[in-house]
């Protein structure tokens, strides 16, 4: 059905953009805080991967609403070996919050942190990161930045 295709007219603009990949800081002495909330999980997943066949340490938080609708578990939990895996289930607003400042506090300014989610859940980790890293530090990926 071509009712819903428009036709590219001669003129027209439009953008094709390369899939991008997150900078991943691979260096033995930065530490790496993944966050990731409902459909950020995919990203995530692929950075701690990708610090994990590097050698390099890194720590995942996960916030889910049930463990019955969560993405990815056995992915990230197979990345144990090479880093902490922590679930966060069903954790109302304020705990959720709570517990993203808990896992970042105290740390270096040099610390990677790494999050991805609904814009409200990013926002909130990048405050409470803005409080121990540098600026520069804070990666937050939507759903436009994720290689595909």
């Amino acid at each position: 059905m071509r009712a819903n295709l428009q036709s590219v007219i001669e003129r027209d603009e439009s953008f094709a953009g390369m899939p991008r990949s997150t900078p991943v800081a691979i260096d033995d002495r930065v530490r790496s805080i993944l966050y990731c909330g409902g459909t950020g999980a995919a990203s995530i997943v692929e950075i701690a991967r990708r610090l994990a066949s590097a050698g390099r340490k890194f720590e995942v938080h996960n916030f889910v609403q049930s463990a019955d609708r969560a993405a990815l578990l056995e992915e990230f939990d197979a990345l144990r070996e090479h880093g902490k895996v922590y679930h966060h289930f069903d954790l109302p607003d304020d705990l959720s919050a709570q517990t993203s400042a808990f896992a970042m506090s105290p740390t270096h300014a040099s610390t990677q942190i790494y999050c991805s989610g609904p814009p409200a859940f990013m926002d909130r980790v990048e405050r409470h990161a803005r409080d121990w890293v540098y600026a520069a530090n804070i990666h937050k990926i939507g759903l436009d930045d994720r290689a595909a």
